[in-house]
């Protein structure tokens, strides 16, 4: 089967002004771009089968990454799940784990989660993630009977 012609026909711009000077399209149903564009019009126009810029992409990686990414897979299980809409306790101790490390750099990453551990900062969500475990196996043996 073929494929799409839309991109190669013409540009969105050539297209609704075909609509508006056919008729197909009342000029007070263009859209709300048209006459931006109709008056600051591009240097080149675009065509599907131009080749884009080259473009570097830059990579975006801080000192402390690898080191997020180490503590993130030793205290897997350990962490509550992260909620967007508010600091929770996971971010509250990663942030601790990265502070630590980036105040001494010659730190391991076990040194800190065992830190984290004496300090009770790992140990609460495990307290808590057994007693909602415990308490979904309660539920799902009433629902069970039922």
């Amino acid at each position: 089967m073929a494929g799409s012609r839309l991109e190669k026909l013409g540009t969105i711009f050539t297209r609704v002004n075909g609509l508006i000077k056919s008729g197909a399209m009342k000029v007070d149903d263009r859209p709300v771009w048209y006459d931006v564009y109709r008056s600051f019009p591009p240097e080149s126009e675009p065509h599907y089968a131009k080749p884009a810029g080259p473009i570097k992409v830059i990579d975006v990686f801080f000192p402390e990454d690898p080191f997020r990414a180490e503590f993130h897979k030793k205290t897997r299980g350990q962490l509550p799940p992260v909620d967007l809409r508010e600091t929770s306790q996971c971010q509250n101790a990663t942030k601790m784990a990265v502070d630590m490390f980036v105040a001494n750099r010659s730190l391991s990453v076990d040194s800190i989660v065992q830190t984290l551990r004496t300090n009770n900062v790992l140990q609460t969500y495990n307290i808590l993630s057994k007693t909602a475990k415990e308490s979904t196996k309660n539920t799902d043996h009433t629902n069970k009977s039922v």
